[in-house]
């Protein structure tokens, strides 16, 4: 049996781990007033990044349609026996809405595209992806698949320092981080995602003790079957950060990557985030 794994943009993946793994991904919309973008398509991150810090309003997102997904699941059930598709959480966007609904179109009776909610975004939503398409290269059928992907989210985990939470807050994605807004001008939140939304794990005064934070907080949830890391806009950063984790990486190494254009209208400029999923215990 042959297995398909779509996913959205928000899981941030590299083009190339994508292809490497055969997975398809759909674009979700970024708006700079009447300009609309495919999140990596028709604008790239740089160029995102750049507008995003010299236009005066930020940019608005939203999900693809029921068509785009309804369009993808045709295609790929032409030469695969069903389709897994993997998400970011119901609570941060209307995707998996559109997922299912996109299925429904396609699969009337429900027994070959199984879409799902995994309550989490970016880094570790990629992460998710990534076992769901080993499980498929595996030859696992669309059941074992799924048990896969609800295995990597039971494990899976994200830490993300922010430079300011101007960027939640201004588009809606606050969540239970809001409990950092008295001091958001003091502090360099560090968040995760709790239940599918933001929610606040500590308050260092400066980048560099955040930094250190982020650390700490990464050493304490090893050891790893998968570690990633990734950046909305500082590089070298990142790169410093992740050698000081190297001694902590699994065998298939460290996933590196850049926020794309959709998550990044939240997390803003100077963002950088830790994802993971845990080794099982025992």
């Amino acid at each position: 049996m042959s297995i398909a794994i779509v996913t959205d943009s928000t899981a941030d993946l590299p083009k190339d781990i994508a292809e490497q793994h055969g997975i398809t991904v759909v674009p979700l919309n970024v708006r700079f007033g009447m300009e609309e973008f495919k999140d990596g398509v028709d604008i790239d991150n740089d160029e995102f990044y750049r507008r995003l810090q010299a236009e005066s309003e930020l940019p608005t997102t939203s999900q693809p349609s029921p068509g785009d997904f309804a369009e993808a699941y045709r295609q790929l059930l032409g030469d695969h026996d069903g389709i897994v598709s993997v998400h970011i959480s119901g609570k941060l966007s209307q995707t998996i809405n559109s997922a299912v609904q996109g299925a429904r179109e396609v699969d009337g009776d429900g027994t070959k595209i199984k879409a799902i909610d995994t309550g989490q975004a970016t880094i570790p939503l990629g992460l998710i992806v990534i076992e769901a398409a080993k499980s498929a290269a595996s030859a696992a059928d669309l059941d074992g698949v799924v048990d896969a992907v609800e295995d990597a989210m039971s494990r899976a985990r994200f830490y993300g320092m922010v430079d300011t939470l101007e960027y939640l807050i201004k588009g809606g994605r606050i969540g239970r981080a809001k409990g950092f807004i008295g001091g958001l001008l003091k502090v360099t939140p560090i968040i995760t995602l709790e239940e599918g939304e933001s929610s606040p794990v500590a308050s260092p005064r400066t980048r560099r003790k955040g930094l250190e934070k982020l650390k700490q907080l990464v050493e304490e949830a090893a050891p790893f079957d998968q570690l990633a890391m990734h950046h909305s806009t500082e590089p070298e950063e990142i790169e410093k950060l992740a050698a000081d984790l190297a001694h902590l990486a699994p065998e298939g190494g460290m996933m590196m990557s850049q926020i794309g254009a959709v998550v990044g209208t939240y997390a803003g400029p100077g963002s950088l985030g830790v994802g993971f999923i845990r080794k099982k215990s025992g």
